[in-house]
């Protein structure tokens, strides 16, 4: 194929080497390089260039949607993303919320618990301290009643009526 082009070229130089005046004059060799150009290109566009383009093509439409494809991606992890957080939040929100609500009621049991043991022990003392006046009443009043029961004067008297009227009330 080579031998082709340099007898190509040099048959070209040949005849246009003898008559150096014509220069510019336009003959026979002219058209015939003129369509070994056009075919030369014709042949590489159909051969190297068309195929090449359209790898080109190929390649510029597969990027055009692998990028398409990875925005896709980005966005749906971007609302992923979103998701969670808000998921994380919800549950934050609810943990706080559940952890709110026990620690209130463990202060409203224990309220009602302390309540309820003043109570009691009010209602202890209260009890207690009437079974002593009752006891102290009693107490006082047989200590009363055997030693004015030795006496009959009118002080005595005056007393058994109110260590009655203190039995009468108990």
């Amino acid at each position: 194929m080579n031998s082709f082009f340099i007898f190509l070229v040099l048959f070209t130089f040949d005849a246009v080497a003898a008559d150096s005046s014509n220069v510019l004059s336009v003959d026979s060799t002219f058209f015939i390089e003129l369509g070994i150009f056009i075919f030369i290109i014709l042949f590489l566009n159909k051969f190297l260039f068309q195929p090449l383009l359209d790898l080109k093509e190929n390649r510029d439409v597969e990027t055009s949607v692998r990028i398409e494809r990875a925005k896709s991606m980005d966005e749906q992890a971007i609302e992923i993303e979103k998701d969670y957080k808000k998921r994380i939040s919800d549950f934050k929100i609810e943990i706080e919320n559940s952890s709110n609500d026990k620690i209130t009621e463990a202060k409203k049991q224990a309220e009602d618990l302390i309540r309820k043991a003043k109570d009691q022990s009010l209602m202890e003392i209260e009890n207690a301290r009437k079974n002593l006046n009752s006891e102290l009443y009693l107490k006082i009043a047989d200590i009363s009643i055997d030693d004015i029961g030795k006496e009959d004067s009118e002080v005595a008297k005056k007393i058994k009526e109110l260590v009655s009227e203190i039995k009468g009330k108990l």
